[in-house]
């Protein structure tokens, strides 16, 4: 994570490469360095809740290697002082999580455009900040929807179990929102610490709040960010959060086709990023005289250690 000194210290190297002019002999290396610019991940996280308050671990090797706790299949009982104590009540699976490459971006700097007569810094910064956005879409869409593939991974709505979900209705297309619903989805994920929905679902969340004459909470979370929040869990707004989810009474069959949609909570002392490689901007062999290239690239993984510190509220279809 990056604290408010390293936040600060990016935006002072932003400001240097702003102010740097044509004739400074040292204004092509305020931005660029030979493979990690340290500008790079803090543009990153700009207006970014979910990389800010989704925790990220160093990672190494192929995979995350690691754990993944279960619950026990019987009562916990007591022992004797001359009794062998066996790990029956809960046992633990292993994890094997690939990295995979999110290379969401590739950006481009036309030859015209650095002979308009602004500076290459001004130019280059310009097109960075616009691509970081295309990256910003592609990780919020991994956590959230990614399926795992040779060059994907798995996201919250494969990783969280139907054992982990609450049906709004058992009725095929879905139903209203109830809060009695919202209660029985935050009961389920036990210590929820951060939830994800739809602007549409938001809508839906605020007018029923306002028709029980509840206060709307906002929240202040890592980033400056004020969201709304529920029983003291903050709401994070994405646009990957889909409206358009096909359901059958029994689940989402398919995240197209349907007017529903669905609400994801995670406690994240439980659910991280592993992170191999942190947002990297390299540049590309010149192999033209029209433009200079630059590719921006992460590789990263999507770990849930507990499964039951997640939850899944499914079948919330569009109030006429």
């Amino acid at each position: 994570m990056y604290n408010d000194n390293t936040m600060q210290a990016g935006l002072a190297l932003i400001e240097k490469a702003w102010t740097s002019g044509l004739s400074s002999s040292d204004a092509g290396s305020v931005l660029l360095q030979p493979v990690i610019d340290t500008v790079i991940p803090i543009m990153a996280d700009y207006e970014s809740p979910a990389r800010q308050n989704i925790p990220r671990k160093p990672g190494a090797g192929s995979a995350y290697k690691g754990v993944q706790a279960t619950p026990g299949n019987t009562p916990w009982a007591g022992v004797t002082d001359t009794d062998t104590i066996a790990v029956d009540q809960s046992s633990y699976a292993a994890l094997d999580i690939s990295y995979k490459t999110l290379a969401a971006t590739k950006g481009k700097v036309t030859r015209f455009l650095q002979a308009t007569g602004r500076s290459y810094i001004d130019v280059l910064l310009e097109e960075m900040e616009v691509k970081m956005y295309g990256f910003q879409d592609g990780y919020e869409y991994w956590l959230i929807n990614g399926v795992s593939s040779t060059t994907q991974i798995d996201g919250l709505q494969v990783l969280i179990p139907s054992s982990q979900e609450v049906l709004v209705t058992t009725t095929a297309g879905g139903d209203d929102l109830t809060l009695a619903k919202m209660d029985e989805f935050m009961d389920k994920g036990k210590t929820l610490k951060l939830m994800f929905m739809s602007y549409r679902t938001r809508r839906e969340l605020n007018a029923l709040l306002q028709s029980t004459q509840r206060y709307v909470n906002l929240q202040e979370i890592k980033g400056g960010f004020k969201v709304l929040s529920y029983n003291g869990v903050p709401i994070l707004i994405s646009t990957q959060m889909l409206d358009t989810q096909t359901f059958d009474g029994s689940g989402v069959t398919s995240q197209t086709g349907g007017t529903a949609s669905s609400i994801l909570g995670i406690d994240t002392n439980h659910v991280f990023v592993s992170e191999l490689t942190p947002v990297t901007s390299f540049p590309c062999a010149k192999t033209t005289s029209q433009y200079d290239e630059f590719e921006i690239f992460s590789d990263f993984a999507l770990v849930v250690r507990n499964y039951l510190r997640t939850a899944k509220l499914t079948g919330i279809w569009d109030r006429p």
